[in-house]
């Protein structure tokens, strides 16, 4: 029986050692071959708000990781980072639900995401480049880009009538707000008549509609942008349904918005050699509901002086939204280590637009399109070379347990760590991508896993029967072309990010492997090369146990060779009027036309059919043909 307890701690710990996922950003830039190796796969980084993963972050995660496992055995330079996105209201909800500050919890969260969980599901993350939202190596940059704004003049303080969260006792951005509710709490937002900072996203509505044209995102998520930008033309006027997005928060946890206010001066931008701007420390955090941050009471961080004139001034104490920090960190993973810029240009231009980017489609909106803004704008300074962050993005679907929506009020949320510790991370994978197809989720049930469990145990088995004793004779033309259409199948369907039908193919090959009495090198070694994207711990154990050099991770992914593709011909009766007078080999898949012609083309047919008009034609491909004449 296959142990995956000690097979996959043995291996995490070999990946760890020897940094097998660890990029070399730079060594791209050196590289002297003419194509483009480096590949950026991005996934939505989770906020560390609750008591862990749940089963759908596995979903995203794995589902992402495999489409880079494959573009890294395509010979591609893969760079997958991990982060947190850890400030803001979900982080700080579950602070106060649990009465811990949100500052310890959040480290506590973090910790226990990344040990226990993110490390144990098999990605071939690239920890060295982790980021977090509230460390101020990363906010000092999230100040930065609002001051680029403000520069620019995107980015103003006004009166204005707002959404107002009396639960969470914070504005809202008019996105946050589903059917007239928080989208955190659900409570009935109110409006409320507010000064507030607020982004121009206005200015760039119509290049956010025009470029959704030519990108190649997944369609229900141009569909959503269209409609949430919402052009339209009133007697020659044209109007948006987009407004202006609002950054400023009332709440303790987030990057202090880098503003003064002087009496002489006005409102004066933070210069940029004093940021970060950072948050205080205190312990009278919770939410006032009065209008202001409760940083307005910590009068050592209120009470400074005008950069310009040197006199009395106050800071800005409201925070921004949590959404400004993640519609930029994508292009912090690169130049995470980068203490002086908060991206390298030549790091940025080697390694950006984003190749591969999967979430949910619920993101449609806030997340994608203030990301869009963000890339847009600082294209627009002179800051990067491309105007569209994510060249490709693919919106996966969502799980039910047992036909509901899995929910906490439900209590139906499926942990995903203790279906690892029974079955183990490889058997987790390769059930969550069997479910149905990748872009419409499945429904989770323990019955199912179990056989996902079995599947992996009789590759397991199939590969220790035979591991002593594999021919490196050549191969059959029947064996090679089963073989090779597996792999075909298998290749297309992983690019297409089909993967449920991936397996299903692998598992019908393994039908065809199990009832054979000798196994080809060929066979075996490419049965695991094809496993390997979905299930990286037993086929890197199945590898070194076949006498292969480490690692499976590095090796190429299988081929097909052409010639096998077309399948065998089979032998078809052609009838005259119900009766068989002749039999000719043809392609099962042969058309209808094609079959004509070879039939018409048979000596043994011209003296029945004898120039007669043929009134009708019956066809069973790969069967027979009947002509009427």
């Amino acid at each position: 029986m296959y142990d995956h307890r000690s097979v996959e701690a043995r291996w995490q710990a070999v990946w760890q050692q020897t940094q097998i996922y660890e990029t070399d950003l730079a060594r791209a830039i050196d590289r002297a071959s003419p194509e483009p190796r480096p590949f950026y796969n991005l996934m939505m980084f989770p906020y560390p708000s609750a008591e862990g993963l749940h089963v759908g972050n596995v979903y995203a995660f794995t589902g992402a990781d495999i489409y880079a496992r494959f573009m890294a055995m395509n010979g591609r330079d893969v760079f997958e980072p991990m982060g947190f996105d850890a400030f803001g209201i979900h982080s700080e909800n579950f602070a106060i639900k649990k009465g811990i500050h949100p500052q310890q919890l959040t480290a506590r969260n973090v910790e226990r995401f990344r040990e226990t969980q993110l490390k144990r599901i098999g990605n071939r993350f690239c920890w060295n480049h982790e980021v977090q939202t509230t460390s101020p190596a990363y906010y000092k940059w999230t100040q930065w880009i609002f001051l680029q704004l403000f520069k620019a003049g995107l980015a103003e303080r006004k009166k204005a009538s707002v959404n107002w969260c009396p639960s969470c006792k914070t504005v809202l951005a008019d996105e946050q707000v589903i059917a007239g509710k928080c989208e955190r709490c659900s409570a009935i937002a109110i409006q409320r008549e507010l000064e507030q900072w607020f982004f121009k996203i206005t200015r760039y509505a119509q290049r956010l509609l025009d470029n959704l044209e030519h990108l190649d995102w997944s369609e229900r998520v141009k569909t959503a942008q269209r409609n949430w930008i919402g052009r339209s033309e009133h007697d020659g006027t044209v109007q948006y349904h987009l407004r202006d997005w609002l950054i400023s928060r009332q709440r303790y946890w987030g990057p202090p918005i880098p503003i003064i206010y002087c009496q002489t001066c006005g409102t004066v931008p933070v210069p940029e050699d004093q940021l970060p701007v950072e948050l205080p420390q205190t312990q009278d955090w919770l939410p006032k509901g009065t209008g202001n941050s409760p940083l307005a009471d910590i009068p050592e961080f209120v009470n400074t002086t005008c950069p310009s004139c040197g006199g009395a001034a106050r800071r800005e104490t409201d925070v921004s939204d949590n959404f400004l920090d993640s519609a930029w960190y994508f292009l912090r993973y690169p130049s995470s280590n980068c203490s002086d810029v908060p991206f390298d240009p030549q790091i940025t231009a080697t390694w950006l637009p984003v190749d591969m980017y999967i979430g949910g489609a619920e993101h449609s909106v806030l997340h994608l399109l203030y990301s869009r803004f963000i890339t847009m704008v600082l294209h627009d300074l002179g800051y990067i070379p491309f105007e569209e962050p994510f060249r490709c993005f693919r919106a996966h679907g969502l799980l039910t347990k047992d036909g509901a929506k899995m929910s906490k009020s439900k209590g139906n949320v499926v942990n995903p760590d203790q279906y690892i510790e029974e079955y183990g991370a490889d058997t987790l994978r390769t059930y969550l991508m069997f479910l149905g197809p990748y872009d419409q989720g499945g429904d989770f049930s323990d019955r199912g896993i179990a056989g996902i469990r079995r599947f992996l145990n009789r590759v397991w088995q199939l590969a220790m029967k035979h591991q002593d004793s594999i021919q490196s004779n050549e191969l059959d033309v029947e064996s090679q072309r089963g073989l090779h259409q597996t792999i075909h199948k298998v290749r297309e369907d992983i690019q297409a990010l089909k993967y449920n039908t991936a397996i299903a193919t692998l598992m019908s090959y393994l039908n065809t492997l199990e009832a054979k009495e000798q196994l080809s090198q060929a066979e075996i070694k490419s049965y695991v090369l094809m496993l390997a994207p979905f299930a990286p711990h037993i086929t890197e154990e199945l590898w070194s146990r076949l006498g292969e050099s480490y690692s499976i991770h590095q090796q190429p992914f299988p081929q097909a060779n052409p010639e096998f593709l077309t399948q065998a011909q089979v032998t078809i009766s052609v009838q005259i009027n119900g009766r068989t007078r002749t039999t000719f080999q043809l392609a099962p898949d042969a058309s209808q036309e094609e079959a004509i012609t070879l039939a018409k083309q048979s000596e043994s047919l011209q003296r029945y059919i004898n120039e007669q008009e043929v009134r009708r034609v019956v066809y069973v491909p790969g069967r027979v043909l009947n002509l009427v004449i």
